[in-house]
């Protein structure tokens, strides 16, 4: 087994992981999947935003690019227009430098896009970013086709929802986490068709119940036990939703009842021969999370709309094939290999960067609708693929010092412009200040002062006044300063939900912590014994296999 370069633990290399480098013609990785899955989550911020100028118009706009970037960021609607070129800034390359010093320079005088949108298709969501097709969204991030929702990630053909994460095809969702098909449903997580129901944990559905776990087609259920439509709408009266005091003690309830009912040991549906946990409609997909219609796929995540032959390929999806150690890159992807946030009928590409609808292109970035370029200066095709060949034999002298050589390794973390705690990687590989540091990794400093709040938020929404909008309120855990918008009040409002008294930050990462980590355990059915894979580390509940956990539920349906 190797040793990874960067965390010096042992990794698996299989024969299969073998045939694939060799059909695409690159080395054997030397560091272990999980550093390498870091190191390409580093290339998204989903949901810091900052207020900064166009460095073309001199717009104000919003941009996932701090100010203090070296390189200019470009309005969206610039960005894609035909007002500038990307080839301006090519240059040779020098077989005298490395490779990535080079693509550094290039990286930090080209235009980068403000925000990763479709933006043509957003109306009335300036606040959101890795999406497409919004309306009247507010900071709602890595979503489409949704329209009136508010502070949700991953949120896709939904409605009117707030406060959800991994939520599709829902409207009037609240809290609701990993749940599709579902309308009214609040506190819940992985549920599938359920309705006007309370703190649900894997029910499908299920209508007018609360605090029930592994349910099938039932209606006026509490703890999983029956109750009349008279008894269910008394106990619901009484459980009193509508404060945050009732809310945690009922909470507190429901966790330790469904600590006392089996778990699934993933969560995977109609696969075949696959392994990972969020995996569905896939087939030979290993080590795969929160993945939809994968096939022949290895160390993919969040990757859906049908990707094929991919390996250590993180974001997006959308028809992508033959992509390797590539991030946020899809919609008609093939043959890409170390690349970055490229996006659209791209095929060819190595070591690119914010490229789309280009063709055999080595080390670019921001190119559109290009093809034979290299580090941005086009060559004849003759001529491309000879500078190629000999600059990747550059690449390979490379390395020095214990280093790897330049060629088959991602992009070095120095090239990257984000920092640890402003990127998606602080969702799936948590880290403090000091440990990221000490691993190499950037960190973005907060010099903001914030506010104490002096406004009390009543207990109920009914006593909330609309003057609460301008007030500046302060979150319990961290202090930091927010608002509420008309929006979320009305929304508040009419589901009867009382008003948060922590900033949308802290209730985020707050439903990110119920998520299982995005690893794999070896363990042991608690009903048959049978040796297992689960994204459970430690065991507060009875987990079972798929085909036991199957029969329970049958059991309990009847």
């Amino acid at each position: 087994m190797p040793t990874c370069l960067k965390c010096q633990q042992p990794f698996e290399i299989t024969q299969g992981d073998l045939d694939f480098y060799s059909k695409l013609s690159v080395p054997a990785p030397t560091s272990c999947p999980d550093c390498r899955w870091i190191r390409r989550l580093i290339e998204r911020n989903t949901r810091t935003l900052y207020k900064r100028k166009c460095d073309f118009s001199g717009e104000e706009m919003i941009s996932q690019y701090h100010e203090n970037q070296p390189f200019p960021v470009y309005h969206w609607k610039v960005w894609w227009s035909d007002k500038w070129d990307a080839t301006k800034y090519a240059r040779p390359f020098d077989f005298n430098k490395p490779f990535f010093l080079q693509f550094h320079d290039l990286k930090n005088v080209t235009p980068h896009l403000s925000a990763f949108v479709i933006g043509e298709t957003m109306t009335n969501s300036l606040y959101t970013n890795c999406a497409g097709y919004l309306k009247n969204c507010y900071m709602t991030f890595e979503a489409d086709y949704d329209e009136d929702c508010y502070y949700c990630n991953r949120l896709y053909y939904s409605q009117n929802c707030m406060d959800c994460l991994s939520i599709y095809k829902s409207e009037l969702c609240y809290e609701a986490i990993d749940c599709q098909n579902c309308y009214n449903l609040k506190y819940s997580t992985d549920c599938e068709t359920c309705s006007e129901s309370y703190f649900l944990n894997n029910c499908k559905s299920c209508k007018n119940c609360i605090g029930c776990i592994n349910l099938r087609h039932k209606q006026y259920h509490i703890f999983n036990k029956e109750y009349s439509k008279r008894d269910y709408e008394k106990q619901l009266a009484e459980f009193d939703f509508q404060t945050l005091a009732n809310i945690a003690k009922f909470r507190k309830q429901a966790e330790e009842f469904f600590q006392t009912q089996p778990h699934k040991n993933l969560q995977q549906e109609h696969n075949e021969n696959s392994l990972g946990d969020y995996l569905y409609d896939s087939k030979n997909a290993e080590y795969c999370f929160d993945c939809k219609d994968l096939e022949d796929c290895k160390y993919v995540g969040r990757v859906a709309m049908q990707a094929k032959n991919c390996m250590d390929y993180s974001g997006w999806g959308d028809k992508a094939e033959l992509l390797y150690e590539c991030a946020a890159c899809g919609n008609n992807a093939y043959n890409l290999k170390f690349c970055t946030t490229c996006t659209t009928n791209n095929s060819n590409l190595e070591y690119c960067d914010h490229c789309t609808g280009c063709k055999d292109c080595f080390g670019c970035v921001g190119l559109k609708r290009k093809k034979f370029c290299i580090l941005n200066q086009e060559y004849s095709e003759e001529e491309y693929k000879d500078l190629r060949a000999r600059i990747i034999v550059h690449m390979q002298k490379s390395g020095q010092n214990g280093e790897a050589p330049e060629y088959g390794q991602f992009f070095p973390i120095e090239i990257c412009p984000f920092a640890y705690n402003e990127s998606l990687v602080m969702e799936v590989f948590p880290k403090t200040h000091e440990e990221a540091l000490k691993q190499g990794f950037k960190w973005l400093g907060n010099d903001a002062r914030f506010t104490p709040q002096t406004f009390r938020m009543p207990e109920r929404i009914a006593d909330v006044k609309d003057s609460v909008m301008s007030e500046l309120l302060a979150c319990k855990f961290c202090g930091k300063n927010f608002k509420l918008i008309e929006q979320e009040l009305k929304f508040y409002r009419a589901l009867n939900i009382p008003a948060p008294i922590s900033c949308p930050n802290c209730r985020h990462f707050s439903r990110l912590a119920t998520r299982n980590p995005k690893q794999l355990f070896e363990s042991k059915c608690d009903k048959c014994s049978k040796k297992i894979m689960t994204s459970y580390k430690e065991k507060s509940s009875p987990i079972y296999c798929e085909e036991c956990y199957t029969k329970h539920v049958f059991t309990t349906e009847k």
